[in-house]
């Protein structure tokens, strides 16, 4: 899959602050390239409180939406578990901890099964990568992780499917059904988008990725560039000649 030049210069073009997409932005990066993400919408400081809208699942997560709060839910930004009555009390209450900074109001999403990680990053030495791991609040902890130079056919995101130590849960172990193959297309489609957005891409964390009823869902996402690599009009700098690129994380 390759996107047309103006879906990134629109994307760009459009994001609040110049070079520092937020969760919202950075999910509807997501969604262009086909990745799912839960139905959100933004509330603004001004935006009075008000009951939500019924969602499929019956409740709803709320987080703040900065591009300069990183770790929301150890800053104590996130609520999850609202039903539709308890959404105002919930954004007034994170109106007070963080003044002047949009919320993100968000369906729940129901799933079952363990939560990966999926990202991309720029190694200084050899460019855009792509990883896939055992996700949630214990990344770090597991550890268990795979590697490979983007961009990355389907199939080999398979392959790294396959070197996860929780591997047999996407094979369906003790009667779990997920679908690897979609997670693989997705994580291929990762590494397009890291190659697409060329020298100004940094790194990409999709965490946790969870299998729903729909398919994989990217609960959170976060993107980060620099902001020196991006025009004024929102265009990319070209990626210059590159020293060659060995293997990353393969066999």
């Amino acid at each position: 899959m390759s996107a047309p030049p103006a879906i990134l210069t629109g994307w760009l073009g459009g994001l609040r602050v110049p070079g520092k997409p937020d969760e919202l932005e950075a999910k509807e990066l997501l969604s262009r390239y086909g990745i799912a993400v839960p139905a959100a919408r933004r509330l603004e400081p001004a935006d009075p409180p008000e009951p939500a809208p019924p969602s499929a699942s019956g409740l709803w997560v709320l987080k703040v939406c900065s591009a300069e709060i990183l770790h929301k839910t150890e800053a104590g930004g996130v609520r999850v578990n609202l039903d539709r009555a308890a959404v105002p009390a919930a954004a007034a209450a994170l109106r007070r901890r963080f003044a002047g900074v949009d919320l993100l109001l968000e369906e729940q999403v129901r799933h079952a099964g363990p939560e990966l990680i999926l990202g991309a990053l720029t190694d200084p030495a050899l460019g855009p990568a792509v990883m896939v791991g055992a996700g949630g609040v214990l990344t770090e902890l597991y550890r268990d992780v795979s590697f490979r130079l983007a961009p990355c056919p389907a199939a080999e995101c398979r392959r790294m499917l396959g070197e996860l130590t929780i591997s047999p849960i996407l094979q369906g172990y003790r009667g779990i059904l997920m679908d690897p193959e979609a997670l693989a297309e997705a994580l291929a489609r990762i590494g397009r988008l890291a190659v697409d957005l060329g020298p100004a891409f940094r790194q990409l964390d999709l965490n946790p990725v969870v299998y729903a009823e729909a398919g994989w869902v990217a609960l959170d996402a976060r993107i980060v560039l620099d902001p020196g690599r991006i025009s004024d009009s929102g265009t990319l700098a070209r990626r210059g000649r590159g020293r060659p690129r060995r293997a990353l994380g393969g066999p």
